[in-house]
């Protein structure tokens, strides 16, 4: 297993308040969090839900899905409490996204609306599902895909690590595939990168260092308008 990592603090943002996490020795799982907040409020709280996470998954022996709940409920509380304490850091949140692999399986664990992709023999899907209002509209044919692009909320979101005292995240088992590549990202990058685009690039030739560097790149240089946080994570060494 291979994982690369790139983070930016964007064409307009004073501060990065993304945050990942990519997997040490005989580790393995990585992780993409987007804090939200006031100043610092949300640099804090992703920093924190990397943190936990990690050290909560270095010292897990259950089932990969009951360990990945049990990390985040632990970070989700932490938040809470740390944001109840301080004035200055209110209603801070952040969202979560990860990927435990092991053998012949992994197991993705999401909050918020940082995603997860996953291209398997050329085609690019993306496993998780936005906990955002638009989403809901969408789903509830609402919105069409289309309209949600420009739709005035559409970057609110329902669901969050330290918003509320518990938290549901998402957890769900697919079959690792030898070849599998997964793409964890905040939305920075897609909301100024379309999903074709990254499936060229990321299908494309080339190293996947270099693939994350020009997906990266091409957020940039259309706006940049938020933190742009990607992390790869394959079996492949190209």
């Amino acid at each position: 297993m291979k994982a690369y990592a790139i983070t930016n603090t964007g064409r307009v943002r004073s501060m990065n308040q993304d945050a990942y996490y990519l997997p040490g020795p005989g580790e393995h799982f990585a992780a993409v969090a987007d804090g939200m907040g006031g100043h610092l409020a949300g640099e804090v709280a992703s920093a924190m839900a990397i943190e936990l996470f990690a050290r909560r998954m270095r010292g897990a022996r259950g089932l990969p899905e009951d360990t990945l709940r049990d990390a985040l409920e632990c970070a989700n509380m932490a938040i809470y409490h740390a944001a109840a304490r301080d004035a200055d850091k209110r209603g801070m949140g952040t969202t979560f996204t990860a990927v435990w692999m092991g053998d012949g399986e992994a197991y993705l664990a999401h909050v918020g609306d940082s995603r997860a992709y996953l291209l398997r023999d050329g085609r690019l899907s993306r496993v998780s599902r936005d906990h955002t209002l638009v989403e809901e509209l969408v789903a509830h044919g609402h919105l069409t895909r289309e309209q949600a692009k420009t739709y005035p909320h559409r970057n609110y979101i329902t669901r969050a690590l330290g918003v509320d005292a518990s938290v549901q995240p998402d957890i769900l088992r697919l079959d690792w595939l030898e070849g599998d590549v997964w793409l964890l990202c905040s939305d920075g990058l897609t909301n100024e990168v379309e999903e074709k685009d990254i499936e060229r690039v990321l299908a494309g030739a080339g190293a996947y260092d270099d693939k994350l560097g020009r997906i990266v790149r091409m957020a940039l240089e259309h706006g940049g308008r938020d933190n742009v946080t990607g992390v790869i994570v394959t079996t492949e060494e190209a």
